[in-house]
């Protein structure tokens, strides 16, 4: 079992790349850098050394990346990433704005994502007002306003006439009556194509404060 899932370009010689694979018998996300050969035509070569992650500590370590990530942009290290480093498996010119669903094989190695979810999303209809926010302390000027279709206390679905990147970071601020919720979440996932002209985003929240998450958990159960 092998299968990729994409490829970054590190530098103008070197790309890493990111496949599925079993290890001990057991699925795992491999990271290797590959590096373009001169002297065989251009082709990229495997690195000797590659980053091996079980699959059952990717959650993990996807938060300690996100924890250093907000750190970086908190300081003004890194920018609102846009996708033009991101190469698709299938496609070394198509960019890719969001992950593509796992092959059954895929599937059937890493669980279902909604069985891997760790909070259950609640359907709802609720409009939203997004600003795509420069620092994680901003509270951005400029409006997009959406609807949002499901709700849980680790992330949303929204739709929205403006596609914003994987990686960028939204304030949200979502109200039913008298119960008003603003927070930040982080972009997971963008459709790739718009339906009746807006965007599909995958909102995944960042962590807040005890008061801004009792005024959700409110929220989520209005809306049921």
């Amino acid at each position: 079992m092998k299968n990729s899932f994409g490829r970054v370009s590190r530098n103008a010689s070197e790309e890493i790349r990111v496949w599925l694979q079993e290890a001990e018998g057991d699925p795992c996300v491999e990271l290797r850098v590959y590096n373009r050969s001169g002297q065989q035509g251009g082709v990229s070569l495997p690195e000797p050394e590659g980053l091996v992650v079980p699959v059952d500590a990717l959650w993990d370590l996807i938060q300690v990346l996100e924890q250093t990530y907000d750190y970086l942009l908190k300081e003004g290290l890194v920018d609102i990433p846009s996708m033009r480093n991101l190469i698709s498996a299938d496609d070394p010119i198509k960019l890719h704005l969001v992950v593509d669903p796992p092959t059954q094989t895929q599937a059937d190695s890493l669980g279902s994502p909604a069985n891997k979810r760790r909070e259950p999303r609640v359907p709802v209809k609720l409009s939203v007002e997004c600003y795509l926010m420069g620092a994680p302390d901003t509270w951005p000027s400029e409006k997009v306003t959406g609807e949002l279709r499901d709700l849980s206390s680790g992330g949303a679905q929204v739709w929205l006439p403006e596609q914003f990147p994987v990686g960028s970071r939204l304030a949200v601020m979502i109200s039913i009556g008298e119960l008003i919720f603003r927070g930040q979440a982080r972009v997971v996932g963008v459709a790739p194509h718009p339906q009746d002209g807006n965007y599909r985003h995958n909102l995944q929240w960042v962590p807040m404060d005890p008061q801004v998450k009792a005024t959700l958990s409110k929220i989520i159960d209005t809306a049921k």
